[in-house]
């Protein structure tokens, strides 16, 4: 209807006067974001009160407004970090006091474990997130968080497991919930944040097996 337009600037259908293309009014347009925390971010990578209608999905929770980052509805429990004890290359080993300025970009962690790991299985953390396709994204747009942006998770849990209980997804409530990072402290063992306490902890790469929560960017 060519009254629900943001603006004159409209495609009229040629067969339909009646049927437009257009902006509609109360949706962003492209390159702004309508998200908060706690927002459900759809496949458009726009967030809505209640589903906008059309093929668009849900994909997840905002838990990051400002860097722009959503978590998925769902998770892996019982899945290790790596399946041998070694270092990535490329990625900076950190420790839990400087977890919170030491390799935070999550997707880049994950790009560097698959590339050295591999993506043709999931019985990893990293690659579980990189395969992940929840919200029809493309393989690779899923990733294992870093330290720092689970700590962001934390900060935020009440209003994401709120809105994972309106989605029907898994909240995150758990006692002694430890979730995998996308960081390294050393060829043996890995960082996990509690999400109960927000405490960061060393676990070993292979055997331990924490939650892996994935996040993505939008």
């Amino acid at each position: 209807n060519p009254d629900e337009c943001l603006t004159d600037d409209v495609l009229t259908c040629p067969f339909d006067d009646g049927k437009v293309f257009c902006f509609r009014k109360g949706r962003p347009q492209p390159g702004e974001s309508n998200c908060e925390v706690g927002s459900v971010l759809y496949s458009d990578m726009q967030c809505y009160d209640a589903h906008p209608g059309g093929d668009v999905t849900p994909v997840g929770i905002v838990f990051d407004a400002s860097r722009r980052l959503a978590i998925a509805p769902s998770e892996a429990d019982n899945i290790e970090w790596s399946s041998d004890y070694v270092n990535i290359a490329g990625l900076d080993n950190c420790d839990t006091a400087n977890y919170n300025f030491c390799e935070i970009d999550g997707k880049s962690n994950t790009q560097k474990i698959v590339a050295q790991l591999g993506s043709d299985r999931s019985n990893y953390a990293a690659a579980y997130c990189y395969n992940l396709t929840t919200g029809d994204m493309p393989q690779g747009s899923w990733f294992l968080p870093s330290a720092s942006e689970l700590r962001t998770l934390y900060s935020n849990k009440a209003a994401v497991n709120a809105a994972l209980q309106t989605l029907g997804g898994e909240t995150i409530e758990r006692d002694y919930s430890y979730y995998w990072s996308s960081n390294e402290n050393s060829g043996r063992y890995a960082l996990t944040l509690n999400l109960s306490n927000s405490i960061v902890h060393y676990n070993g790469k292979v055997y331990s097996t924490p939650y892996a929560r994935c996040a993505v960017a939008y």
